[in-house]
């Protein structure tokens, strides 16, 4: 027994030590938003916290790098009348941030386009040996470089209390990453469908026409209105958005966990928890899991393998984040990691992650 103990334990520490990427972790900032002050005022205290002069050179860097011309005038055409195309509140909360922030109400409204349409990300529900329900997750972009430098946790606080506590990053209004707590936890990964630039354009035609909403909205939305696992499911299955995405969402009780595969207007698959038939995790990149994954894009198949070495016996915070740090699980575009499980909010944390660039 115990010659097996060792092979064991050598073989995970190998599968770690040996694929394990070269970084360093930064905890994440913990800020709170206050959601009984005006909209337009609530974001300011967080927003202070940077130098605004850099803020604003590396947010006009990334939208002019990444958001085509062709974009700008629908943009002009929208934010004259934002309230009539984005619900309370977060018209008026891009419109405080502009404020602040010393930028066009325009460009702050691209750069939470701009987020809703390019994030890559792994994320991992999974439910332990004693029935725990954890979450976790990397969040990848493009934008890296800009964005790990103003990565933050978020507590949503009504009366002193935390309602909701979010990842994000400073000037986004929405969310792709939260918890709600003793209720459940949600992320969101895009569902590949395209380059950028045409997605930008199919979302700002789609606001303009009022079909849809922002699937960060949309999370954001289910963590401040609904109060269970199953509501929230309810209105990420049903509720008709703008891009296609993969929700993954995990509650308090064994077996709630699910990743959904949506496209604008419906559900196309909700893929459940099962442990007493084998399922006691899922992992999502950004493919349909019913798909193999492309070659040269197979974080699935390295992180099935990190998991089925931990093992469910041995699942928790601290094995999650190893299982997140194997290439190319952790590669050059991740900008965070966040573990969470909402029977223990007190859990939720954020490391932002800086990958060696040679990685």
């Amino acid at each position: 027994m115990a010659r097996n103990l060792l092979v064991f334990l050598a073989l995970v520490l190998g599968l770690f030590c040996h694929v394990a990427v070269s970084d360093h972790m930064v905890q994440a900032p913990r800020y709170t938003v206050n959601l009984d002050i005006s909209p337009e005022a609530r974001w300011n205290d967080l927003l202070h916290h940077w130098n605004l002069t850099e803020y604003r050179a590396r947010i006009t860097k990334a939208i002019e790098q990444y958001v085509p011309a062709a974009a700008w005038d629908i943009i002009g055409d929208l934010v004259s009348t934002l309230d009539q195309y984005l619900p309370a509140p977060y018209a008026q909360e891009i419109q405080g941030i502009a404020k602040t922030v010393g930028l066009e109400v325009g460009q702050i409204t691209a750069l939470n386009i701009l987020y809703d349409v390019s994030a890559f990300c792994t994320s991992i529900v999974a439910q332990d040996s004693n029935g725990t329900i954890w979450h976790a997750r990397n969040l990848d972009y493009e934008l890296g470089d800009i964005l790990r430098n103003i990565t933050v946790i978020v507590d949503f606080q009504v009366r002193g209390k935390t309602v909701y506590t979010t990842t994000s990053y400073a000037g986004h209004v929405g969310a792709f990453t939260g918890q709600k707590p003793h209720a459940f936890t949600v992320t969101i990964n895009e569902r590949d469908q395209g380059n950028i630039a045409d997605n930008i354009m199919e979302l700002l035609n789609a606001l303009v026409l009022k079909k849809s909403a922002f699937v960060s909205f949309m999370l954001r939305d289910a963590l401040a209105n609904d109060a269970t696992y199953q509501e929230a499911l309810n209105r990420l299955i049903t509720k008709e958005e703008i891009a296609p995405v993969y929700y993954t969402i995990a509650g308090i009780r064994p077996d709630e966990g699910a990743v959904i595969t949506r496209d604008h207007a419906k559900a196309l698959d909700v893929w459940m928890l099962d442990e007493p038939n084998g399922r006691w995790y899922l992992l999502e990149t950004n493919y349909d899991h019913w798909e193999p994954p492309p070659k040269d894009d197979d974080r699935r198949d390295p992180g099935n393998k990190a998991m089925l070495a931990v093992g469910q016996d041995d699942i928790n915070d601290k094995t999650l984040m190893k299982v997140l740090s194997v290439k190319p699980v952790l590669n050059g575009h991740t900008t965070y990691t966040t573990i969470m499980s909402a029977a223990q909010p007190d859990v939720f944390n954020t490391h932002t992650r800086f990958i060696d660039s040679n990685e």
